[in-house]
């Protein structure tokens, strides 16, 4: 009776553990945005990222983590990738302590690309738009970023999305009537 209920239950683990890793990779699928998406807002001269954080054990629930980044505090970082599935080169932004070049945290611009020249524009891009410069018209990738989720995963939360998606409220005080 003891023996049988051991080897019942020893036998029971293994199944367990497949299973567990297939929710574990199902939940990567088909809930985990690609990426971190980021929104700019030049009227603030903030950066917005949305990172996913996944934990190693899949019966715990994913929680989104949203940043928030002082522009003025971020550098590029552009890295080769040279594996033998991911080849080209990618943009990290590093965010720093104001006024000096200790990194804080980073987070990920672009996925890989072929050409250092895209990589470079991309980043040229972003500097561009958050001065106010001009930035072109088309667009330095016309490829859509492949997205693996049936569904939209992103959901910023409404207080963030307000504010990443206007400017700083203006007060006007008696000089200005």
């Amino acid at each position: 009776m003891l023996l049988d209920f051991l080897f019942f239950f020893f036998a029971c683990i293994p199944i367990f553990v497949c299973f567990s890793f297939l929710v574990y990779c199902l939940k990567m699928v088909l809930f985990e945005p690609r990426g971190a998406p980021i929104r700019f807002n030049r009227k603030r001269q903030k950066v917005y990222v949305y990172e996913y954080q996944r934990s190693i054990w899949p019966w715990k629930r994913w929680h989104p983590v949203i940043k928030v980044f002082d522009w003025a505090d971020i550098n590029a970082e552009r890295v080769l990738m040279a594996g033998h599935a991911d080849w080209g080169h990618r943009i990290y932004c590093a965010v720093c302590k104001p006024g000096t070049l200790e990194v804080m945290d980073r987070f990920i611009l672009t996925w890989t690309v072929g050409s250092v020249f895209d990589a470079y524009g991309l980043w040229s891009h972003c500097c561009h738009y958050m001065q106010a410069k001009p930035v072109p018209t088309a667009p330095l990738l016309t490829k859509a970023p492949a997205s693996w989720t049936p569904f939209n995963t992103v959901r910023w939360p409404a207080d963030i999305d307000r504010e990443s998606t206007t400017g700083p409220e203006v007060t006007c005080t008696e000089s200005c009537h």
